[in-house]
């Protein structure tokens, strides 16, 4: 019989904190507006802790504070093996406040359309979700959505409210609304797995207690990088990796880092492998690790290398990766290869016949564009086309 601890559990907070558009209308009893990550990260911590506490082990798809792009999310948890993904948000419609009666309310749970254990894990977590505040229950949704379509076993997307109703906006930021809502989602994945539910004696749910980490196998370095920011700054289109222990192994890999993105604190510097990593602190007080090389990272006063295309796990280099192939469509005859992901700011590197074929190592959003951007590999290096003019193929 299998226990909690053989099971893996995604967990994904929607958005980042700092995400155009996603945010309530200004609300005047607060004199703000509410961001929809408040709520996301909370209730995704929330959860974090009540798995914990009930055995199973858990895995955050985008642990800092940047808004994560879909692809890295979703190829983390593949690539770790999660059992299942929960994705948080909170649903709007117009963006305004209409008033009572006029605007959009309640809760849905969202899977991809024909996903047979997606429905059952939804099945499961709705039977709790519907137990708790009165809201309005809008069912299992079946819809075409990156996290619950690319993610290789049962996936949900909750709603947990709308961001243009006042009423449920303001649930956004009650610290009792969030942990109710992170314990039934907790319940019905408990449910799921046939797992008995861990009950914290009617208190509220309360942070796991880890065991002492054993003293690392390496030399503890002085540092005077100790409290500063770092940041990466690799452009390779899969990332920086970082680790949940001070190893270069990825059976500890807990994400990646884009480049620009980072940690607030550092906290110490360790001789590891026979190559210097930082642990570091993300604003939640959470610890990971990742290479000190500045040739890939940037410390907050310092003055960083030109960095390759290549990334550094231990002492290896390795290309990016593609993911797949896109199909040039939608074009006349030829669409235009960019430098970047900003259609006002970028140079063009070249030109791709319609109905021609370029491998792809993943999608960003940018700058200027609706429909985001294809990163490709291009001429050894990457490039950049506008998303309406790429139709997305698997490599088979």
């Amino acid at each position: 019989m299998r226990k909690a601890l053989d099971y893996l559990i995604a967990l994904d907070d929607g958005h980042g904190i700092g995400t155009p558009g996603k945010r309530t209308p200004y609300i005047k009893s607060l004199g703000r507006q509410i961001r929809e990550n408040e709520f996301n990260e909370a209730v995704t911590l929330y959860l974090k802790e009540e798995l914990e506490r009930c055995g199973f082990r858990t895995l955050l798809t985008a642990p800092t504070d940047y808004d994560t792009p879909l692809t890295m999310r979703t190829n983390l948890a593949n690539s770790m093996g999660a059992d299942i993904l929960v994705s948080n948000h909170f649903n709007a419609l117009d963006g305004e406040f209409d008033g009572p009666g006029k605007d959009p309310e309640g809760m849905s749970i969202h899977i991809y359309p024909g996903a047979k254990n997606g429905r059952k894990l939804a099945e499961h977590v709705a039977k709790y979700l519907k137990q708790g505040t009165k809201q309005k229950y809008r069912g299992i949704v079946e819809q075409n959505l990156h996290m619950t379509r690319e993610f290789n076993r049962a996936a949900i997307l909750v709603e947990n409210g709308f961001m243009d109703n006042e009423r449920e906006a303001l649930l956004m930021i009650n610290k009792e609304y969030q942990s109710e809502c992170a314990r039934e989602q907790a319940q019905g994945i408990c449910d799921y797995f046939g797992i008995p539910y861990v009950l914290v004696d009617g208190k509220e749910p309360v942070k796991t207690v880890k065991p002492p980490r054993k003293e690392v196998k390496g030399e503890y370095v002085v540092s005077n990088v100790v409290g500063k920011r770092v940041e990466s700054i690799y452009r390779g289109s899969e990332g920086l990796d970082f680790y949940r222990k001070p190893t270069f192994n990825n059976r500890y890999l807990a994400g990646n880092l884009k480049f620009g993105y980072g940690f607030p604190t550092i906290v110490r510097k360790l001789k590891v492998e026979g190559a210097y990593m930082y642990e570091v602190k993300n604003s939640h007080g959470y610890k990971y690790y990742l290479t000190a090389a500045d040739e890939y990272v940037k410390v907050e006063g310092t003055k960083s290398k030109k960095v390759s295309q290549a990334k550094t796990t231990g002492n290896s280099k390795s290309s990016p990766n593609a993911i797949g192939e896109i199909k040039i469509v939608n074009v006349n005859s030829a669409v235009i290869i960019q430098d970047r992901p900003d259609r006002k700011l970028s140079k063009n590197i070249g030109t791709i016949s319609k109905g021609k074929t370029i491998q792809v190592t993943g999608s960003v959003r940018g700058k200027n564009s609706s429909s985001g951007y294809w990163e490709v590999n291009f001429q050894g290096g990457l490039g950049y086309i506008t998303g309406k003019f790429g139709e997305y193929h698997k490599i088979t």
